[in-house]
């Protein structure tokens, strides 16, 4: 599979990850399934203006693990916007759904090829549609 297409499936893993947190559905110690995807010096510009680093998100989800036992996400409207050999910048449409209320997020996200083409979220900035 090559970067681009294994990027935009990155995408979708980490929201299915990211639901099972929030739903419980994976063991609370499996944090690492989530946080192993993001770069140490990741940071994400969240939809209300706050920036949030690696450290920030590795405090802040534990606290979340189950609280939200009928959350689901899903990316639409994937799109590469631009792409070398180790750096690629996709935008998509998050939506969020919990107890009957939806909500949406427009998203752009760099991610980088590390070492064996592993790849990490390095960017992630998030804006409410």
């Amino acid at each position: 599979m090559d970067f681009n297409t294994r990027a935009q499936q990155e995408i979708h893993d980490f929201n299915d990850a990211i639901s099972k947190w929030f739903r419980g559905t994976i063991p609370a110690d499996a944090a690492h399934e989530v946080l192993q995807r993001l770069h140490p010096d990741f940071t994400m510009v969240a939809p209300d203006g706050s920036v949030k680093t690696y450290a920030d998100l590795s405090a802040w989800l534990p606290s979340v693990y189950g609280k939200r036992p009928d959350f689901v996400t899903a990316a639409t409207e994937v799109i590469t916007r631009f792409i070398t050999d180790q750096v690629v910048v996709i935008t998509y449409r998050e939506t969020q759904e919990a107890t009957g209320i939806i909500n949406n997020r427009m998203s752009s996200v760099l991610f980088i090829s590390g070492e064996d083409n592993y790849i990490q979220w390095r960017h992630l900035q998030e804006t409410w549609i």
